[in-house]
């Protein structure tokens, strides 16, 4: 059965655990200010240096957030560009106009939303259209149901001419160097031509809605990708750093992945019980374990690499680098598969083999 949902209503949504926007930082301890030499300087306060080398080090992580949202505008600006030129070429192939062809293939094509449905919806949200009769009611919601088949339509059709053409995008996507701590968990071998870095709190539900895509990622890439998981506890959930110890403590025991997937998959309070309760599932010693998650001696690299995501320009949960490429917030397969396979084509064009 269809959900029945208000559809002319956007609402507003996150994909992603957000902090809130961070204060500015802390002035430097104070002391001697650096002298003015001229050399990469930026600004002077009494005196002393405020150096450009001190200023890059504090914004490189928000300027790659915005390096990434305008490459996201060119590509989808780029994409418009490509639909446009496939449907001129099909429609001088027909030898019609664009216009005709739209209208052949999208408008005659795209689905009519059946009277049940329409009134379904009327039926469910007849508060919204308080001073309209049922008649304009109706007409109003069937208008937006069209409205939204013809998009999906196009955006299908659109699909099938760009599988069937020879398209190569060129645009170059920025890329973050991530440095991989060491003894941070991965899985899939080291020589992957393309490595996930993954970004993460335990406490966020979009990063358990995520796992099921990174599960298909990784038995779809099967030998041709390395997951490497981070850790980035936000401060607003107080069971996320425990949940971390938690895992890290299982991967003294070898099972960490199978200890993440737990925490990524079940539901669960998240509180020592809850942790020790996941670690008897798994069969792991009990007092090793506990002894670990009590000692917080993993709580330093957790912290490391919270720092280190910030630096990066990481906000939210979940985050992925991929091949230094970022996916910001819980995306769909395709968004993955994407990049995944233009990092395949590059590494393989790189190897000697041909591009496709």
């Amino acid at each position: 059965m269809r959900r029945l949902l208000p559809l002319w209503v956007l609402p507003f949504a996150l994909s992603a655990c957000s902090r809130p926007a961070a204060a500015p930082a802390a002035p430097a301890p104070s002391g001697a200010p650096p002298k003015v030499t001229g050399t990469g300087v930026v600004a002077e306060v009494n005196g002393g240096a405020i150096l450009s080398s001190e200023l890059e080090q504090r914004v490189s992580g928000r300027l790659a957030r915005v390096r990434q949202e305008e490459y996201d505008i060119r590509r989808q600006v780029l994409d418009e560009m490509i639909a446009e030129r496939l449907v001129a070429a099909e429609a001088a192939k027909r030898k019609i106009s664009a216009e005709a062809l739209l209208k052949q293939e999208v408008d005659g094509k795209a689905a009519t939303p059946e009277d049940s449905y329409v009134d379904s919806i009327y039926e469910q949200n007849k508060l919204r259209f308080a001073g309209s009769t049922k008649t304009e009611a109706t007409a109003r919601i069937r208008e937006i149901l069209r409205q939204r088949a013809i998009a999906d339509r196009r955006t299908a059709f659109e699909k099938d001419l760009r599988a069937g053409a020879t398209v190569a995008v060129r645009l170059e996507a920025p890329r973050t160097a991530v440095a991989i701590p060491s003894g941070a968990p991965s899985t899939g071998p080291k020589e992957a031509p393309v490595t996930i870095v993954e970004f993460t709190d335990y406490q966020c539900p979009y990063c358990h809605s995520a796992q099921s895509t990174i599960d298909q990622v990784m038995s779809r890439y099967e030998g041709q990708v390395r997951l490497v998981h981070l850790d980035f506890p936000l401060d607003f959930h107080s069971e996320a750093v425990p949940a971390a110890r938690a895992a890290r403590c299982a991967g003294e025991q070898g099972k960490f992945w199978e200890y993440h997937h737990s925490l990524m998959t079940q539901k669960g309070t998240l509180d020592t019980e809850d942790l020790k309760q996941r670690a008897t599932s798994l069969k792991l010693a009990e007092t090793a374990f506990g002894s670990c998650l009590g000692s917080k001696k993993h709580d330093p690299a957790i912290q490391a690499e919270l720092k280190q995501g910030t630096e990066l320009g990481v906000t939210g949960t979940p985050a992925y680098f991929v091949n230094g490429r970022m996916l910001s917030g819980a995306h769909p397969l395709e968004s993955f598969t994407e990049v995944i396979d233009a990092e395949l084509d590059t590494a393989k064009a790189g190897a000697g083999g041909e591009r496709r």
